[in-house]
Formats: structure tokens, sequence, C-alpha cells
């Protein structure tokens, strides 16, 4: 080690791109990591004075992966409140209804529309979050609230699930949230999930003695179980923000590895005469290995605690930023996370040496002749591996674009880029096959003139230093041109397919709230349909379906007994939002069955509901097969408010979502539902909470949110690759031609000016920069116009194909400015040097 921080000490210079790009690799993962581990689900602020908690027991999980959770009804709910309360050691136990409540100022709706679904409360749970009256007193009856910020005796507007009404403020309290008498509380949300406990003893005491009074009827969560109450839309948020870091650290790891592969590599080959030196003293290939591990070792620590400082002050800057990008929940803060800086730090080390293991296998075997030689030229370009490599990368491209259009429509896409990726490595790997007929054909007008016969005969026998500072940049923009030409092309005809399946031309949407009230509704002349969530008991199991509430009429008409099993759904549906937007209709998954009583409200004893015509479901074919079910299958459901029914199957149709159930039946049992949009039939109604808008721009609304996340990753994630291309070919630039010093002396003893000698380096520089731009945009065309296929085929309508030259050339020019000045600097440092000159 002592010998390999003499040589780190006395050539820093060679390792300066190893340590930077170490140094930024860690700083990254640090902040990332920081930001990640700072990002974990936490209790709602409003059971911060309840140490133990109740919730309704869970049947299994969603389609995002998240338990699925039945409710209690407020019959069920208050009565296990009421033994709880009872235990020893509890001061208090609420049940907590939720639901949607929204301010109105000058009729408009005010602050966070997904937040408002849960901020109704019965006055009782304001306890849980130790939240007080400061002024006035609880309210008593419906049409009273206490909240914070208004003095008792104000009247207030605000939105409901039912529509517009006006509140008389009763009790200004210290705490968030518009709570009610409870009898209102229970009335207005879709029953209840979550009873808090106050107490003054032992909260491990308290929750066993719970767990035996809540039995299979609820589960009871204490210390940092509690965070997993935290709102669904909050971890979704999260979630987002989660995918962003996991890709910064992937791909911080993975430009480190080739940043110090690459410098390594050029190293090792500009240090080949000194390790010839060393094999002709008696150095083994072990020893040369080692010295070249320990060299490395030294400046991945030195670099490791120089980027650690960097990311964990950075991380809790850009808490701010992910907040307004809504890539996390408001309040979110970074903290310092001692297990994200030891493992920025580890991976710093590892990636490092990973780096460098190859390079050190490949110079350990320098043959000790190699001190004798003193020709510049490079012996071989390609290793027997990297031909292996690169030509089954090519192959393997190849053969996947070739076989698009055999394969799975729903696979087409992926497989579309993969290939695009194993072509991209391969014109990587091959590189330095090409560039000798490339750089040939560039140079061919300018082979005459004495700065282009330089040009052309340096980069000639020089391939590995051009390939080293073409492949970067070949990665860079061809990653670029895939991903914004998949997006763009996706984007371009993604609006007008959504826009063309809706049947009406112009719709009532909410405007600033989650979703129209039953007021909004019913002032319109249109169709819409309510939407909910029920439990179905099928085969043992109960799973979690996306249901909606239809209009009498048209449940009538799609129940009628003439109505055909492949029937579409009605003209003037309601249209599902652009895929990813909302939640996905179907069966969730759900291990094991259905926890809690069986025996609940809503069912009439010795009659089926729905035989008097007036219930009943309508399923999809798909959803039907899922349950097992036909016309006139009777099934087990459970609706949100927690009562259970038995219903019959009315009709098997094409409808979408996949179950349907009549409105009124619906708004009953989910009494905080809102609804997603009314198709006009007619002239539009203004009232508040709802705006008129064109079905394009509606659709368009759905497009633009997910198009801006996307535009920010690959903003993000571009911004991060070029800033590593921009490192390797500065590094390699600077490396080789610092190392031309002797070749540079012998141009200015020929005659040649610092101008003509920068001239010379520049044009090289720029030359390997068009090289690498050249090869990433054949391959990028060639691989987008393999997944523009497969996209045309899934949508089975054309798709024109749409390339981002734009990007591309921002990407190519700043890499050659890069190239440019890194070729510079060392020029200028010894344009001094003269025929009596140092080396």
């Amino acid at each position: 080690m002592r010998f390999a921080w003499q040589m780190v000490r006395h050539r820093f210079a060679s390792f300066a791109g190893t340590f930077v790009a170490i140094t930024l690799g860690v700083a990254v993962v640090a902040g990332a990591a920081t930001l990640y581990l700072s990002s974990r689900p936490e209790a709602p602020e409003r059971y911060s004075a309840s140490p133990v908690l109740v919730r309704s027991p869970s049947v299994g999980e969603n389609d995002y992966g998240e338990p699925e959770y039945e409710s209690w009804t407020a019959t069920e709910a208050t009565g296990l409140a009421t033994r709880l309360a009872k235990l020893p050691g509890v001061t208090a136990a609420a049940a907590d209804p939720m639901f949607y409540v929204q301010r109105l100022i000058d009729g408009r709706a005010t602050g966070d529309p997904e937040a408002a679904r849960l901020d109704g409360h019965a006055w009782s749970s304001a306890a849980l979050g130790g939240y007080r009256l400061a002024a006035g007193t609880a309210p008593d009856r419906a049409g009273e609230v206490a909240m914070a910020g208004s003095p008792p005796g104000t009247r207030i507007d605000v939105l409901t699930a039912e529509g517009p009404a006006t509140w008389t403020v009763t009790g200004t309290t210290d705490g968030p949230g518009f709570y009610v008498p409870d009898a209102v509380a229970l009335r207005m949300s879709p029953g209840v999930r979550v009873i808090g406990l106050t107490i003054d003893g032992d909260a491990a005491t308290v929750a066993t003695a719970a767990r035996g009074v809540a039995g299979s009827s609820g589960e009871v969560v204490t210390g940092g179980e509690r965070d997993s109450l935290e709102p669904a839309s909050v971890t979704r948020v999260r979630w987002l923000g989660a995918q962003l870091l996991i890709a910064l650290v992937g791909l911080g790891a993975f430009a480190a590895v080739f940043v110090v592969a690459s410098t390594c590599a050029l190293s090792a080959a500009q240090r080949r005469r000194e390790i010839g030196l060393l094999r002709a003293v008696g150095a083994t290939p072990g020893q040369v290995r080692r010295m070249m591990y320990a060299e490395t070792l030294v400046i991945a620590v030195l670099a490791a605690l120089a980027g650690l400082p960097i990311g964990a002050l950075t991380a809790p800057l850009l808490a701010g930023p992910f907040v307004d990008a809504g890539l996390e929940p408001a309040g979110f803060t970074g903290t310092v996370q001692p297990l994200a800086l030891a493992g920025a730090f580890l991976l710093g080390v590892v990636v490092a040496l990973a780096g460098v293991a190859v390079v050190a296998r490949r110079a350990s075997r320098a043959p000790a002749l190699d001190a004798l030689r003193d020709a510049a030229v490079e012996w071989r370009a390609m290793t027997l591996l990297r031909w292996i490599a690169g030509v089954a990368a090519a192959v393997g491209g190849v053969v996947l674009l070739a076989r698009l259009s055999a394969m799975s429509i729903t696979v087409r896409s992926t497989a579309g880029l993969g290939g695009a990726m194993l072509l991209l490595t391969a014109a990587a790997l091959l590189a330095p096959v090409v560039i000798v007929p490339l750089v040939r054909l560039a140079t061919w007008p300018w082979r005459r003139a004495a700065t282009g016969m330089l040009v052309r005969e340096g980069t000639l026998v020089a391939v590995r230093r051009v390939a080293s500072t073409a492949a970067p940049v070949l990665l860079t923009v061809g990653f670029t041109v895939l991903l914004t030409g998949t997006i763009a092309t996706i984007d371009n005809i993604q609006g007008v397919d959504d826009a063309a399946k809706l049947p009406a031309a112009t719709v009532v949407a909410p405007d600033g709230v989650p979703g129209l009230s039953d007021t909004a509704v019913t002032a319109q002349t249109g169709t819409s349909r309510l939407p909910t969530r029920v439990l179905i008991t099928h085969g043992g199991g109960t799973a979690g379906y996306d249901a909606a509430g239809v209009p009498a009429t048209e449940f009538a008409e799609l129940t009628a007994p003439t109505a055909s099993p492949s029937r579409s759904a009605t003209p003037g549906a309601t249209p599902s939002k652009p895929a990813g937007s909302g939640a996905t209709p179907g069966k969730s998954a759900t291990p094991g069955g259905s926890p809690g009583e069986t025996a609940r409200s809503g069912g009439t004893p010795g009659r089926t509901p729905g035989s008097d015509g007036q219930s009943g479901v309508v399923l999809d074919p798909a959803t039907a097969k899922e349950l097992g079910a036909a016309r006139g299958t009777v099934l087990e459901l459970r609706w949100a408010d927690g009562t259970d029914e038995r219903v019959p199957v009315r009709a098997v149709v094409a409808a979408e979502p996949g179950v349907l159930l009549p409105r009124e039946l619906v708004r009953r049992h989910d009494p905080a539902a809102l609804t997603d949009v009314v198709l006009l039939d007619g002239p539009p109604v203004a009232v508040a909470g709802a705006r008129v808008m064109p079905v394009r721009d509606y659709v368009q609304i759905d497009i633009d949110e997910e198009g801006r996340l996307v535009d920010l990753f690959l903003a993000v994630l571009i911004g991060l690759t070029v800033g590593y291309t921009g490192l390797a070919v500065a590094n390699t630039l600077l490396m080789a031609t610092a190392a031309r010093r002797d070749e540079f002396r012998a141009l200015r003893l020929a005659g040649a000016t610092t101008g003509q000698v920068l001239r010379v380096t520049s044009a090289e520089a720029v030359l390997a920069v068009a090289v690498g731009t050249a090869l990433a945009a054949l391959v990028a065309v060639i691989s987008l116009e393999g997944v523009r296929s497969a996209v045309e085929a899934e949508l089975d309508r054309a798709v024109p194909l749409v390339v981002p030259w734009g990007a591309a050339v921002a990407v190519t020019v700043v890499c050659g400015l890069v190239a440019v000045a890194a070729t510079a600097g060392p020029v200028l440092r010894h344009r001094g040097l003269t025929a009596g000159g140092g080396s």
C-alpha cells in the first residue's frame, strides 16, 4: 500500500479522472440514498397522540400491491370502540370516520384536492392527534364544524360529496381538519377503518389487551407499525420519487464503473513500458495486479471521502424540488442517514475495484519486451473477449428486431427496446472495428491538406483513444434518441387515440376538486358513472373490484332480457382515464378468505336482494369468467361501508369497468364517492367545483401530467448520463493529449504554431465525437423503427415515427465542446515547448 500511495502522489494527474468519477458517483448515490431512506411511510399526524391503533382487517392486496381492507359498519365501529374504551390504561377510544370536504372561497375550492378526500372527521377523533379547542365549543348538530383558522361564529362555504353547503364554526382547533359531530361523520363516510386509543399506561400492555377484544375483526398496530396507516395516495407519491432515486443510484453506479474502467484502461495502455520494466525486473503478474488494485483502492477511498459530504449536504436541498415536482408528499425533508453514507462509501470502493478488474488482468500480462518499445502505435485494438461480446450483442439485437412481427403484441415494445440496447452495446464494443473506415471516409476530402493528413493518420494509429472517446458519446446520444424518440412517438398518437374513444364532444370535469359532487352531476344533462370499490367473495377468497354506479335507466337497459351477452356499453358511457392515471379495473390479488363477520346489515332475510329488479350487478365477460358467474348467479358482495349483500348477476355484457351497479345503491353505501366526469348531452350548467371543456382537453390533462413526470425523469437521467459522458470524454482526451507532448514538440520543430496544433487536436476530438454520434444515430433510428412498428401493431393503426433530432444535436454539441476543451488544455499548457524544452 505504501508503494501504491507513492505512485498516486507522484502521478495523481493520471488518476484524476478516476478520482472525479468516483467522487461524483458516491455523491449521487449518497444523496439519492439519503432521500430514499428519508422518504419512509409515516403515520398520519392526526394519530400522533394515539400510540395504539386498531384497523379493520385486510383481505389481501389490490392491483398496486397495497393491502385491501374491508370497512367496519358504523354500528360495528362504535361497538368495538366502546369495548376498547373499557380496557385498563385506555383513557379514550374513538372511531375515525373520514369523508371528503373542501372549503370554498369565492365559489372556488381551495387546498389539496387529494388530501381533501380525507379531511373530514368525527369530533371525538380530534383527541387522537392531541388537538384541542383554542376557542368556542365542540360541534353538536348537523351544519356545525370545528376547525383551525376561523373564529367561532364564522359561516363557511364547503363542498362535500352531496354538494355545496354552508357550515357554522362553533370552535377553533389547534390542528388541521374539519371536525363535525360523530353521528354526522359516520353518515358521511364510507364505513370506518381505524379506531384510535389514547392511553395513560404501557402501550404494549394495552395493545395486548386490545388484541383480545378485537379478535379477528381488527388488527392492532403500535410503534413503527402505525406507519402502515399512511394514506395510499401519499404512498404512491413516495413511490414515484423512489423510482427516480433508484434509477439515479443504478445509473450513477453503472456510469462510475464505465468511467473508471475507461480511465484505467487508457492509463494501463500509457504505462505499458512502465509495467514492462516491472516485469523485466522480476515482478509477477500477481504483483502487477495487486499494485493496480492498491492504487485504485487508495484513489477510491479518497474520492469516496470527498463525495460523501457533497451528497449528504445536497440531499436536504433537493427535498423542496422533489415536493414541488410531485415526487414526494408535502412536508417531506431529507435527514441524515448513516446507512446511506456507509453504503455509498462501500459502493464507491467496490465500483472502483470492479472497474479496474479486467484492466488489471490484461495489464499484468504485458511482456517484459514492452519496456524496449518506443513507438506509440497501438498493437491491438480488439481483444478476443470484446469480439465475442460485440458480435453476440449485435446478433441478439438484430434477431430481436427481426422477430418482432412474430412475437406477441404485448411484448413487442419491450423486445424492441431490448433489441435497441443490444445494438447500442454492440456498436460500443465493435467501435474500434468500424472507426477506421469511418475515419477514412470522413477525412477523404482533406486527405491532401497538411492538417487533414495529420488528423487522418493520427486518428488511424490511435484507434483505442478514438474508441474510448466515441463509446460514451455513442451510448449517450443513442440512449437519448431512443428514449425521447420512443416517448415522443407514443405521445404523438396516444392523445388522438384516447380522444377518439370518447362519444361526447364536451364534458364537465372537476375543477380544483378530486371529483364531482352529486349537485354538479344532477345539474347537467348527460351521462356519468359513480365509481366505488367493492369486495366480492368467491372461490373461498375475497377480491377487490373497481365498480361504478349507473343511472336506473341505463341499468334497466343493460339488464333487459333481450340484451345480448356481447353487447357494448351504451353510448355516452363515462370514459376511463388514460392508462396509468387511475386504478386498474379488475381483480386484486387476494390470498386467503375474508376475516371478520359474515352476517351484516344490507340484505333482507329470506329474500335475495335484487329479485324485485331494483338491484343486482352487471359484469363484463372477463370479470364474469374470473368469478365463475353467469346471469342468475348470486354473488356475496361487500360494500364500501362494510355492509354485506347477496346480489344476483343481472347480465353479462361488454361494459367498462367490469362491475356495474345501480347508482342509487352505490351512493347509499358509499356516501363519499365522487364522479370523475359527465359527458354532456345538453348545455352545461355552472356549479362549484366543475368546469366545461372539450373532450380532447380532458384526456390531455392526464397525458400532460404523465408526460410531465416522464419528462422530469428523462431530464434527470439524461442529464446525469451526459455529465458522466462529458467526464469520460474529458478524462480520456486529457490523459491522451497530455501523453502526446513529444508528438507536439515534433510538430513545433517542424514549424507548426500553437494554433495549428490546436486545430489538429480539436479536429481529432470533433472527429471522435462525430464518429460516436454517427454510430448512435444509425443504431437509434433502426431501433426506433422497430419500436414504432411494435406500437403500430399494438394500436392497430398507423403510427408516424418521431425522431428527436433536437435532443441528439444538443447532447452532441455538449460532448463536442467538452472534447475540444479537454484537448486544448494540455496543448496550451505546453505551448512553450521548443526543441530544447523539457519533456
